[in-house]
């Protein structure tokens, strides 16, 4: 996984900042805290429309992230200054994803929104769910089982807005033909038909992925660009 992620940001930077939404706004164990003055500190660091991102939310995100590249991605030393405004702008995307689901009018039901936290492994015990561990860890991270939910309930909204973009990209009978004479120069002298089938189906599924992706970027870009983002990066 960790060297898909690799390949994928040299070629792809924009993909990092989708794996960075993921880690900002995803539950995890063991948060770190900051030791600023909190009196010092302004309580949103960036506002995105109706929304904004608060100092926590920010140094949250940013711990979790720190670790990711320490302790994942094995890296010695870390730029600060650029994991800053990675996490940051991976912020502000996740809001303007928020944005879009509220014009949507992404809806969240109860019933969905338990199934996404019993499946979470976080919270399972030999694997299954185990509601007095739920709270308990939920409660070691300085979490309400209402403040994760409400967090959950915005996840899934994103997680829907996204998909509902994703959707609108479909391949072309130019893409296509694309796909039939690639798969026929990887193939050519094959007779397993089985195998020259896997292959062709292999190379459309990437190509529409990277075109699902595509989408995503440049509908992402459009909705910053349109939206009113401001930025407090001397608190960064």
């Amino acid at each position: 996984m960790i060297r898909l992620i690799r390949e994928g940001s040299e070629k792809h930077p924009w993909i990092i900042k989708i794996i960075i939404i993921g880690i900002a706004v995803t539950f995890t164990i063991g948060m770190g805290w900051f030791g600023y003055d909190q009196a010092q500190q302004p309580n949103a660091i960036a506002s995105v429309g109706p929304y904004s991102v608060s100092l926590e939310e920010y140094r949250r995100a940013y711990t979790r992230m720190y670790r990711f590249y320490k302790e994942q991605m094995k890296q010695e030393e870390v730029d600060e200054e650029n994991l800053k405004q990675m996490v940051i702008d991976g912020l502000v995307d996740n809001k303007i994803w928020l944005m879009t689901a509220d014009d949507l009018e992404m809806d969240v039901s109860p019933e969905t929104l338990k199934k996404e936290i019993m499946e979470k492994k976080d919270f399972q015990q030999d694997g299954k769910f185990d509601p007095a561990y739920y709270h308990r860890l939920l409660a070691n991270n300085r979490y309400s089982p209402k403040q994760y939910e409400q967090q959950l309930t915005k996840d899934v909204q994103v997680r829907q807005a996204q998909m509902v973009v994703q959707d609108v990209a479909t391949l072309t009978p130019a893409e296509n033909q694309e796909i039939e004479e690639l798969a026929a120069r990887q193939t050519a002298g094959m007779e397993d038909q089985e195998e020259i089938e896997k292959i062709r189906t292999r190379i459309r599924v990437q190509l529409l992925f990277q075109k699902k992706q595509r989408a995503l970027k440049a509908f992402q870009a459009s909705m910053r660009n349109q939206a009113n983002v401001e930025i407090r990066k001397e608190f960064l």
